[in-house]
């Protein structure tokens, strides 16, 4: 048995033979010049493919498994162009077993057919050459019809441009012909620089030309318009333009790319000083991407400073500065990987990157503050490392496992949004594996030159500012159980006071849950843009379309004001509807909100009778999808006489949430009787609408419910349609909320994973369970910080939670993993319990402090980054003050069951634990799976007792 005062490294004597990790980081002490030659390679190639190697993109490349098939047919009747070219196309593209869908829409004299695969994997081009080819076999398009079949792409213009340049009149007297000419020209002169990152540059030609089925001959007809608006003079204009689209090649450094043109813009506008045309870069991810890479080194910066305060307070100054200099390594490292690997320097790696900031902490401040500690007590380098290594670094392999196993379910989520998603899982496992390997092998070397020379070694070569404060806060809650130990009745007594503490809080978190909105994209509290959605009415020319969008932009620029910074529709507009994007000055320099000033746009607009007008802000990740009722039939007239009565139905149908609030529809809208539309061949009239309130992917499922309630078989026989009449679409929304439930349902199995992982590792089947307790500790937290802070519970909150359940996990392994090398010394479990606290106390307050102070600046200062911030720091925060105060009794609660309950018994419980937790994230609610294996116990607990008491009658 350890006696009370007994040195550490006499207990590792006992336990045997050295093991690998503590001899791989006295291998490293010992050649030290080696290890420091290897560190400023893996440095040095880190940082060059940070700053150098590593393009600048603003989206990963993704396969989009969606083929468009559009063009024009000049006769001026929709009815016809469904019936001569989008049916015949539509009933032999279904009959491809590749096609999951197929939506056409037809229009006066233009058409348009989306086609979606099953497969997301699907060689699209090769797809597009198929289809393309078996219209022209088949004959299915009128020879007056002109024909063009591409892949949609992720860009700026409705064909997916990359970057945008406006070609725009500093004057009036010009026709949109004449812009187009002087854009043409501006595209030879860009092609003549030999530019090797663009890969397509054209005009997008505001004009269509075909051939009237009538008369035969060749017509050119307007098919859109554009504008340009810059603030300039303290002025908002906007300007009569034309839109050239850039498309980059894959791997482009976006932002190089776009200093190589502007400066060539420049050079050919002061070439034409005095001409009525003026060029200029108005639409490029290089802005987005620079200010990110800003925010992120800005974060960066904090976080690191943050390391050095708080671990220079709770540690010392010098293993503070090693525990930056491991953190900027591992960075450094993992950019050398994603480069390496083939990813960019996207949006989505950059995140990463972010997200990364809080989980890399833990494994450097673990080692040095083990090293730190174990200095007191030797003073021999050597034998500190070696020590130190076996202390920490079974619960460092395990916690670093656990966290990389949080993130591996994120790698299977299918669909487009899988595609976009799957850098964050490479990025943070890549970042936790190095984190390790930098803990193990690295803080060794540093160590030997900054905290093991001869005046840092034992008692008197340390200054610990904080140790009196830990110590104090350790054995204040440590007194209970000293208190408890010899007598059973007080042990249980605090034990079910633990108990009570840490139910109280977990339940006060399931409440919480019910009143936290869902949103899988809600819009971030602020945004550098808005964009401002104009519908026209039915029957509405391109010309009056023009204007109306010309009164609206005006109206917009003044209510702006100093706010606005540059705008463009980018060529996205027709006779039935417009897309203004707004640039605004920078958030941080503006003293209003996105929000703000969405809501007072969207004020202003209630007047305009031109156009309905609806603004938003534009923000990461999907559009807001609206929820839309397709009414399928061939009879038109019962359809809109239907969507006239579903129109009125939503307009008053309230949607009550889960919490009681309740929310109301804003605004619904018909389809235009003069487009036909089709869904999979069959016509359809849309009924959409859009709702007040921000909580989409609540309020979808809502008001699907009350229409399907209101609207019944015998409801839709009144107007003669058949009872499948109605079919539901919220685009987007209902593929990111499939990845979502994909996500629940895989949480039970990362836990069931994770689980066989920690009883291999700690050669239990009770104690991974004891450790899981970390999680619900953290309910709590989380819950109470999205509620406060007004965030919903989205995907950005989902990946914090993914990444706090490494980081809460990390604390119960800490305090378990000494509780057990204690309890091989044969030492109480009172004792063992008392002991992990006093020696862990410290790593684990230096890890999460460190964690929650980083991450406080993203806060306070990222609209982005609010809620994903907001559940780490929340979420850690409760789980390690419940982990500090309450989980050393259930520790002793669990050694208590595991020297009186069999295996069997402990078996039974884990298989009705598991059904538990899939039963509750399946069919209940997530947030009670947390208190399944609890449950199960009591479950278990009663049903052994009436057992017995029966037997016994």
């Amino acid at each position: 048995m350890k006696k009370p005062n007994q040195p550490l490294k006499q207990v590792y004597q006992q336990d045997g033979q050295d093991k690998l990790l503590p001899k791989l980081g006295v291998f490293v002490f010992d050649h030290a010049r080696v290890a420091a030659l290897a560190w400023i390679l893996l440095l040095l190639f880190g940082m060059a493919s940070y700053g150098i190697f590593l393009k600048r993109e603003g989206f990963p490349s993704v396969n989009i498994p969606f083929t468009v098939v559009s063009g024009a047919y000049l006769v001026n009747d929709p009815a016809k162009v469904d019936r001569d070219v989008t049916k015949p196309i539509s009933d032999a593209i279904l009959k491809d077993k590749r096609v999951k869908d197929v939506q056409t829409q037809s229009r006066g004299t233009f058409y348009a057919i989306t086609v979606q695969y099953s497969d997301d994997k699907i060689d699209v081009a090769a797809a597009n050459r198929q289809l393309e080819q078996k219209i022209k076999q088949e004959n299915l398009l009128p020879k007056q019809a002109t024909l063009k079949v591409e892949s949609p792409k992720f860009g700026f213009s409705e064909r997916g441009d990359d970057l945008i340049i406006a070609t725009y009149l500093n004057e009036p007297g010009f026709t949109d012909q004449a812009l187009k000419v002087e854009a043409e020209k501006v595209v030879d002169y860009l092609k003549a620089q030999n530019i090797d990152s663009i890969d397509t540059i054209s005009v997008i030609d505001p004009y269509v030309a075909g051939i009237n089925p009538t008369t035969g001959e060749k017509v050119e007809t307007q098919a859109h318009f554009d504008r340009y608006g810059v603030r300039k003079d303290d002025k908002n204009v906007f300007h009569q333009s034309v839109a050239i689209g850039i498309a980059q090649k894959k791997g482009t450094d976006v932002i190089k790319l776009n200093e190589r043109l502007e400066s060539a813009l420049v050079y050919y506008n002061s070439q034409h000083q005095g001409s009525a045309f003026t060029s200029v870069v108005s639409a490029t991810y290089a802005t987005d991407i620079t200010a990110q890479i800003s925010e992120l080194q800005r974060a960066l910066l904090e976080g690191l400073l943050a390391v050095l305060v708080i671990g220079s307070v709770i540690i010392a100054i010098r293993a503070s500065i090693i525990t930056v200099i491991s953190m900027l390594t591992v960075l450094s490292i993992t950019a050398a990987v994603l480069f390496l690997v083939g990813y960019s320097l996207n949006t989505i790696t950059l995140f990463a990157l972010i997200l990364c900031l809080g989980l890399i902490v833990d494994d450097t401040i673990i080692m040095v503050e083990a090293i730190d500690a174990q200095r007191r007590r030797s003073r021999d380098p050597r034998e500190i490392i070696k020590v130190a290594t076996r202390k920490v670094s079974r619960a460092m392999v395990a916690a670093t496992m656990t966290a990389a196993m949080s993130f591996a379910p994120l790698l299977f989520v299918g669909g487009i949004l899988g595609s976009f998603i799957r850098a964050i899982p490479v990025t943070v496992i890549t970042s936790l594996v190095v984190s390790l390997t930098v803990a193990l092998v690295f803080i060794p070397l540093f160590a030997r030159y900054l905290l093991l020379g001869k005046q840092q070694l034992g008692s008197k070569g340390v200054r610990e500012p904080a140790a009196g404060v830990e110590a104090a806060i350790a054995n204040a809650i440590g007194r209970p159980m000293l208190w408890a130990r010899n007598s059973r009745k007080r042990l249980v007594s605090v034990g079910m006071a633990a108990v009570f503490i840490g139910l109280l809080f977990i339940g006060a978190g399931g409440f919480l849950f019910t009143k936290v909105t869902f949103n899988i994209f809600p819009p971030s509290k602020d945004s550098n843009g808005l964009i401002v959605t104009m519908r026209f009415p039915p029957g509405t020319t391109l010309d009056k379309a023009q204007k109306a969008a010309d009164q609206a932009s005006d109206i917009a620029a003044t209510e702006l004001g100093k706010n606005f910074k540059a705008a463009s529709y980018y060529a996205n507009t027709s006779e039935q509807s417009a897309s203004l994007n707004i640039q605004l000055i920078p958030y941080d320099e503006r003293e209003v909100r996105a929000p703000e000033l969405t809501d007072q746009l969207n004020k202003t607009f209630e007047q305009f009778t031109a156009a309905k007008i609806e603004v938003s802000q534009a923000d990461v990740g999907p559009p807001p999808s609206d929820f839309s009722v397709h009414l399928q039939t061939t009879d038109r007239d019962a359809a809109y006489r239907l969507a006239k009565d579903m129109e009125n139905f939503l307009m008053n149908v309230k949607l009550e949430r889960q919490s009681g609030e309740v929310a109301r529809i804003k605004e619904v809208t018909i389809s235009d009787p003069g487009s036909f539309t089709r869904e999979k061949g069959k016509l359809y009239v849309a009924v959409t609408a859009s709702f007040n309130d921000t909580d989409t992917s609540t309020l979808v499922t809502l008001a699907k419910d009350a229409v399907t309630k209101e609207f019944g078989d015998k409801k839709l026989a009144s107007y003669g349609l058949p009872k499948d009449a109605l079919k539901f679409n919220i685009g987007q929304e209902q593929e990111n909320q499939d990845s979502f439930k994909s996500l629940a349902l895989a949480f039970p199995i990362l836990l069931v994973v994770i689980y066989l992982l920690l009883a291999l590792q700690f050669r239990s089947l009770m104690q991974p369970l004891l450790i899981f307790m970390a999680i619900p500790f953290s309910l709590f937290g989380i819950t109470l910080g999205l509620y406060l802070s007004d965030n919903s519970f989205s995907f950005f909150a989902m990946l914090g939670f993914f990444a706090l359940i490494g980081l809460s996990l990390k604390n119960t392994i800490l305090l378990t993993d000494y509780a057990n090398q204690l309890r091989r010394t044969g030492v109480s479990a009172v004792d063992a319990a008392v002991g992990a606290l006093h020696e862990r106390f410290r790593p684990l307050i230096a890890t999460s402090l460190t964690a929650v102070v980083s991450l406080i600046p993203l806060a306070i200062m990222s609209p982005f980054w609010e809620g994903l911030a907001i559940v780490l720091i929340a979420g850690l925060l409760s789980s390690t003050f419940l982990v500090i105060v309450v989980f050393p009794y259930y520790y002793l609660g669990a050694e208590f069951l595991r020297l009186r309950i069999s295996r069997k018994a402990v078996f039974t419980w884990l298989i009705l634990s598991i059904a538990l937790v899939v039963v509750c994230t399946k069919f209940v609610s997530p947030g009670l799976a947390a208190i399944a294996p609890l449950v199960a116990f009591v479950g278990q607990f009663l049903l052994t007792r009436f057992v017995l008491r029966r037997r016994r009658a």
